[in-house]
């Protein structure tokens, strides 16, 4: 049974008793019928543009989307998007039906073409309920039937037989205009695979693979949308190992990378499978999900064999960096979040000291939260690496990154700037008698503070200075006392006479 919020009734309502019909589509019906709770609700309806807009007069409206058809009402506090049956949306270009089947069709899938209102229930005109409540959720391209003229029938006999597996069949059931006219939905339904456990059905992927190039007029920035759904997914690491054969066409720089053995006692998979499986190991967050994704590209590229036959990939991560910034270019990735992949696939491979001493250094030379997420990054990454995820590496990055997280929540001194006490404060204190000695004496104080965290503390420091300075004093009067006896010794010597040989 599906129940809809009260805004929405009132929306759906609002229409009727103007005298529209008015449906929920798309993805809310889809997600109240597997139980979810959609945020998002959508209507449909046979009402035109300026009716739409009379019927809400006494509500707020938003005309924003009008150019492609939409208009977003707010019904208590609820925004909806209110729009007339649509055939075909093209950018800021909209062609519109007369029916509401026509608007289902143009939905792509058959899960996302359905409608329900409370007075006629769920209208299902492509069986879309069946791929939802089965054992396994399907996604399944919505097409149509095609009949070939005589003219058609010779030219793609074995075009047919390949779909139908009947030479002699004069029509065949085909789906390619759900991905010719929308080229991103390629990705789109590989994202829902991996943002939820769906399976795309055998003619669905056949389609998609006989439509890959429609990729080439694809938005890039809708194409950037979706793939970042399909590396932020729950399931991402299992979708593009499955699924490389279409994402290579989006992404040519991992095809070399698919089936690469890499020759290394090392890695249990081969580079592809690498990548895929650090994606899903990855924390997920954009920069980090993505940096896993481009970090191991340049390998094929770098890769050498040594006299043992083991694989060597010197250089790869820089030649990463390099493919990572062709395809963010590309895709018309934001510069800053460009910029923080590009740093994160260049660094990869840095060695982490087990050191805490060490630790600090890394941490001023590159930043605390860069480092927090480089960290991450190298996790995930020698966690994919290997069928056991938890090995001796592993475990000993995790200890760098607990004790990484210690140092920032606990304020540990990692940089001179955090130290206690200034140069300022040794001068006032008449502690030192120059510049140069107030850096010596505080670059000791700091080496200090890094090996005993502890003390750092104002009054400690001082004291140490104090102490410090007065044992310098005493070395240094200790020292003028030997070079001045010294000099005695030497003055007692030059008045001593000179004795020569008696003449006989």
């Amino acid at each position: 049974m599906i129940i809809l919020p009260q805004p929405v009734n009132e929306a759906i309502e609002q229409l009727e008793n103007a005298g529209f019909d008015a449906y929920i589509v798309g993805a809310c019906v889809r997600e109240l019928i597997l139980g979810n709770s959609p945020q998002d609700f959508d209507i449909v309806t046979n009402a035109e543009i300026n009716d739409i807009l009379f019927a809400f007069r006494d509500y707020r409206i938003s005309d924003e989307g009008m150019q492609r058809g939409e208009i977003l009402v707010t019904v208590v506090g609820m925004i909806i998007q209110v729009s007339p049956y649509r055939r075909e949306v093209v950018g800021n270009r909209v062609m519109y039906a007369q029916d509401l089947e026509t608007d289902l069709f143009r939905r792509g899938f058959t899960m996302n073409a359905m409608a329900y209102s409370p007075r006629t229930g769920l209208i299902d005109p492509y069986g879309g309920k069946s791929c939802l409540t089965g054992d396994i959720k399907r996604v399944v391209a919505i097409g149509e039937t095609v009949t070939l003229s005589a003219k058609d029938e010779k030219k793609s006999r074995e075009e047919r037989k390949n779909r139908s597996g009947e030479s002699d069949a004069e029509s065949y059931y085909d789906m390619s205009r759900s991905f010719t006219i929308a080229p991103w939905r390629l990705l789109q339904a590989i994202r829902y695979c991996a943002e939820d456990e769906y399976e795309i059905d055998e003619a669905t992927q056949a389609a998609m693979q006989q439509n890959v190039s429609c990729f080439e007029y694809a938005e890039s920035g809708r194409i950037f949308d979706e793939l970042s759904r399909i590396v932020m997914g729950k399931f991402a690491a299992r979708v593009l190992e499955r699924y490389g054969n279409i994402l290579k066409y989006v992404l040519p720089e991992i095809e070399p990378c698919m089936g690469f053995n890499q020759h290394s006692e090392y890695h249990d998979f081969d580079v592809w499978e690498h990548i895929a499986r650090s994606v899903g190991f990855a924390l997920p967050e954009p920069a980090i999900r993505f940096a896993m994704l481009f970090h191991d590209l340049g390998k094929p590229d770098c890769f050498s064999l040594d006299s043992k036959g083991n694989g060597h990939f010197r250089g790869h991560a820089e030649r990463g960096r390099l493919l990572a910034e062709g395809i963010m270019r590309r895709l018309e990735f934001e510069r800053e979040l460009s910029e923080e992949i590009s740093w994160l696939v260049f660094h990869h491979d840095v060695d982490i000291p087990d050191d805490r001493k060490e630790l600090k250094a890394l941490i001023r030379e590159l930043g605390a939260e860069d480092l927090k997420r480089l960290l991450q990054c190298e996790i995930a990454d020698n966690r994919a690496k290997k069928e056991d995820a938890e090995t001796a590496d592993v475990k000993r990055l995790r200890g760098a990154l607990t004790a990484l997280n210690e140092i920032l929540d606990t304020g540990e001194c990692y940089d001179i700037r955090q130290l206690a006490v200034t140069k300022r404060d040794l001068t006032e204190r008449r502690l030192v008698n120059s510049e140069r000695e107030a850096e010596e004496l505080i670059n000791v104080l700091f080496e200090i503070v890094l090996d005993k965290p502890s003390f750092n503390n104002k009054l400690m420091l001082l004291d140490m200075a104090e102490r410090s300075k007065n044992k310098l004093e005493q070395l240094a009067a200790e020292r003028e006392q030997r070079l001045k006896a010294q000099r005695e010794r030497e003055k007692s010597r030059r008045n001593e006479p000179i004795f020569s040989k008696k003449k006989k």
